[in-house]
């Protein structure tokens, strides 16, 4: 894993709290991600995510959206990635993290793209909708969520309401 993690809240080995932010990435699919822009003020949507080994999340999102407007104007994010609790209130798994988001371009939307189709592999395997998305060319881009900051809480794995906070060194 190229990123460290530097424990600023609780009492967790780095690379313990790393393990278990990277299971519950790989065991949901979707974010929530929140943007604001000062022409269309804040906003939450859902967008099925990919992650790399730097811990830079990818998402396929089309340009006139209201999240891509903002990021547009203000490449700053929030996200939250959870796993559903299997009782109200137990068990809880999930990550909040804020860090810098846009569209990727160039190296990294190769990196984009190789990351979202490892885990979608169907995703554009058509050779011309492929090079729209290396390219920018099509409504739809890769966007990439460079995590800086993040929350987690893991109750199986590191107990009761402990909330573990970190900043990301790359």
């Amino acid at each position: 894993m190229p990123y460290r993690l530097d424990v600023t809240q609780g009492d967790w080995p780095a690379e313990e709290l790393a393990k278990g932010v990277e299971g519950i990435l790989s065991e949901s699919m979707v974010l929530t991600l929140a943007t604001a822009g000062p022409e269309r003020g804040p906003h939450a949507n859902l967008a099925f995510f990919a992650y790399d080994t730097d811990l830079v999340l990818y998402f396929v999102s089309e340009r006139s959206t209201r999240h891509s407007l903002n990021l547009a104007e203000e490449a700053r994010a929030a996200a939250t990635v959870f796993l559903p609790p299997p009782v109200f209130g137990e068990q809880l798994r999930g990550i909040q993290l804020t860090g810098g988001a846009g569209e990727a371009w160039g190296r990294q939307a190769e990196a984009a793209l190789e990351a979202y189709q490892s885990r979608y592999p169907g995703f554009a395997q058509d050779p011309e909708v492929r090079e729209q998305f290396l390219a920018g060319g099509g409504a739809a881009a890769l966007y990439r969520f460079q995590v800086e900051e993040l929350t987690a809480v893991d109750e199986p794995q590191f107990g009761r309401r402990n909330y573990l906070r970190a900043q990301v060194l790359r």
